[in-house]
């Protein structure tokens, strides 16, 4: 049974759509955002999702791997799925929800193997190099059609949390690793935590229906007919990380009774701490703009669209930059911000930026000092 705990009221629907116009961005869809929580297995949903209301189009675009610390996370991840389950020079892989390709490609070129890769958003323009020659992309959604298509390793990474009814998607992913003796499936998604304990209430996306931990992820992998091999938090606790094949095996490692009732009083605690958060930066922006200083947000993904939405009066931001080209010269979806590239800052000569995920404090200050600038780092969480 879930149970409703917070109204964030009504937020953007994609936080990876880049818009053409500040007009288009500033009107761009909406939906609401009200939360449940079961006390059973732990999953907290929106329970106004309508998947309806999201569209993976080719302006679809929320990679992450422009950053030189997330590059790094995302070889040493490459190179334990590669080292544990893929067979050097006969690697089969597959992805689901694979971009531009480059996760997907990396795992081929690091195994000498060859990879199919699914999505409804993918930009040929924007093949990454890597997948050239090793993979085919198809562009559209992951179903039945793979079946019968060999997967050694089959990878979907922040796909999970889209999905307004996984058990449909998982059974799929089941059939495909039946026809694929040995085949491994890795999974990942945002981890619930970062939000309910260290507050970092930016990262509830309309487009993200169901969120995860640790035991709630492996308790729904079990119900769908995997062994869970591992489950892990990852990436400075950010994301939940799960290992599984097909198969009964040892009992997975669900939330025990400790946790839950844990996981419940954070819930139950949320709704306040979410208000104080989001008036304490409403106050403090306001206080910047009140003294005249120019403030800067560096990202602009799915934290930066949260932030604004939540905050609401972001007036005080006069530039928004991001590392990754395909988003420079589009706007940010609900404010209408201009991406610009870090460059940009040299101009604006901000007196304060605020840095979206602290994981990139050292690397932002480190490009900050490299053209000159020393402004305050503020850091959202």
């Amino acid at each position: 049974v879930l149970e409703p705990f917070l109204d964030a009221g009504h937020v953007p629907t994609q936080v990876g759509t880049q818009w053409p116009t500040r007009e288009a961005a500033r009107d761009c869809p909406r939906g609401q955002m009200r939360l449940a929580f079961c006390r059973c297995c732990g999953l907290i949903y929106n329970v106004a999702f309508d998947p309806a209301r999201v569209d993976y189009s080719l302006a679809y675009d929320n990679a992450l791997h422009f950053s030189e610390f997330f590059r790094a996370y995302e070889l040493r991840l490459v190179e334990h799925l590669v080292d544990r389950y893929l067979r050097a020079g006969a690697a089969q892989v597959m992805e689901l929800g694979c971009g531009s390709g480059h996760f997907l490609g990396l795992l081929c070129e690091r195994a000498g193997g060859r990879g199919m890769g699914f999505d409804p958003s993918h930009d040929p323009g924007r093949l990454d190099p890597l997948a050239r020659g090793r993979v085919e992309i198809r562009r559209e959604p992951f179903s039945d059609r793979a079946i019968g298509h060999r997967a050694d390793l089959l990878c979907f990474r922040h796909v999970l949390e889209h999905i307004a009814d996984p058990r449909p998607f998982l059974s799929v992913v089941r059939r495909v690793l039946e026809s694929s003796p040995g085949g491994v499936a890795y999974c990942e998604v945002p981890n619930a935590l970062l939000a309910l304990r260290q507050l970092s209430i930016w990262d509830l996306m309309y487009e993200h229906c169901s969120y995860f931990v640790r035991g709630s992820l492996a308790t729904l992998f079990a119900a769908q007919g995997f062994e869970v091999l591992h489950v892990r938090e990852a990436y400075g606790g950010q994301f939940v990380g799960l290992e599984a094949r097909v198969g009964a095996g040892a009992p997975a490692p669900a939330l025990d009774v400790a946790e839950l009732t844990r996981l419940g009083a954070d819930v139950t605690a949320f709704g306040a701490h979410f208000e104080r958060v989001r008036a304490e930066w409403r106050a403090r922006l306001a206080d910047l703009q009140a003294r005249g200083r120019r403030v800067a947000l560096w990202g602009a993904g799915g934290k930066a669209v949260g932030f604004c939405a939540l905050v609401g009066d972001v007036s005080a931001i006069a530039t928004v930059v991001d590392v990754n080209p395909g988003k420079q010269g589009t706007f940010l979806a609900g404010t209408g911000h201009e991406i610009l590239a870090p460059e940009a800052l040299l101009e604006a000569a901000p007196d304060a930026v605020i840095v979206l995920n602290p994981l990139y404090s050292q690397e932002i200050r480190s490009a900050l000092t490299a053209m000159g600038l020393a402004p305050d780092l503020l850091s959202v969480s």
